[in-house]
């Protein structure tokens, strides 16, 4: 009897769940992209003029953002979006990242230096503005940090564990089956030939100079200047305003101003931010639960689907992927 009770227990629990997550199926398709007014106004109307907020905040990766990262997917739809609205000016992106994958960071940069053309971008670097993080901003128009931000790293890396030894150590094989030479070149079951790191610096190498390449092309510098302070240096707001890599010291207030005047609004023009509800959040927090959509499993696996990525040194501490 108490084992039926269990069972019927699971199936309402389950119930309930699947019922939850269809609700955040159906919010997330249709309420969840509104926006407000940051300054105080009314619901974002298409008939008004202003600005909007796109945060990067956490890993940049391909795919759709979640709350703690964000996907190249859901920002280049948000800037496409926008680049059809006449009413929206310039666009405020507040920038909270160590960094991701190359691919999606170049995504949303060339993007940017698209949209230049037509909308203001301001920057707003946040705590961690570095590596991938760095490589957005500098698609914009004008960058602020605060003098605590940590900026820069403009560097590739590309890692692949290794545990032959210890497999070795407890006389453990792995046998592999492939067609083609270099099909297991990131293998962890093995060490590297010389030929293999050869390709793989070459690798790094062309993804470093393009790298360099458009951080001087967005912000307008010479190759040769962006060379000098890259190298996977890492800056404080104060010292990136020194080096130029950042335009001004400030956060929010003092960006939305310069935002304001590149647009040529008279006053403080209107900002407007993508909000969540309490219940979509809940909603959102349970499907990410429940299907894992921002775990922590989904994020290592899409960082390594890239062999070469852009992220902040871990030697800055522990890197939270």
């Amino acid at each position: 009897m108490e084992r039926n009770q269990f069972l019927l227990f699971l199936s309402f629990l389950f119930s309930t769940i699947a019922t939850i997550l269809g609700i955040a199926i159906l919010v997330s398709g249709s309420s969840l992209a509104r926006y407000s007014s940051g300054t105080g106004g009314s619901l974002f109307q298409a008939s008004e003029i202003g600005a909007v907020v796109i945060p990067i905040v956490g890993e940049i990766h391909s795919g759709e953002s979640t709350f703690d990262s964000t996907g190249a997917d859901t920002v280049l739809r948000q800037l496409r979006d926008l680049e059809e609205d006449g009413n929206i000016k310039g666009i405020l992106l507040e920038i909270n990242s160590p960094g991701g994958t190359v691919a999606a960071s170049q995504e949303i940069f060339n993007e940017l230096l698209h949209l230049r053309k037509t909308k203001k971008i301001v920057v707003s670097m946040k705590d961690v503005a570095a590596s991938g993080g760095y490589y957005i901003a500098a698609g914009s128009d004008y960058i602020f940090a605060e003098n605590g931000t940590i900026t820069g790293s403009i560097g590739v890396i590309s890692f692949a564990p290794n545990v032959k030894g210890l497999l070795d150590r407890y006389g453990v094989g792995v046998r592999t089956y492939k067609a083609g030479k270099y099909k297991d070149m990131y293998s962890p079951f093995r060490d590297s030939t010389n030929e293999e790191d050869d390709m793989i610096g070459k690798q790094l190498q062309d993804t470093y100079r393009k790298f360099v390449e458009d951080v001087a092309k967005g912000r307008n510098k010479t190759v040769k200047s962006i060379e000098e302070l890259a190298e996977g240096k890492i800056y404080s707001g104060e010292d990136a305003f020194r080096n130029k890599l950042v335009d001004d010291i400030g956060g929010r207030r003092e960006a939305h101003k310069k935002l304001s005047e590149l647009c040529q609004y008279d006053g403080l023009i209107p900002l407007f931010e993508e909000e969540y509800s309490p219940f979509e959040r809940m909603i959102r927090s349970l499907g990410v639960k429940f299907l894992g959509e921002g775990s922590q499993a989904t994020k290592i696996r899409s960082l390594l689907q890239s062999q070469v990525l852009v992220i902040l040194p871990t030697a800055l501490g522990k890197l939270m992927l």
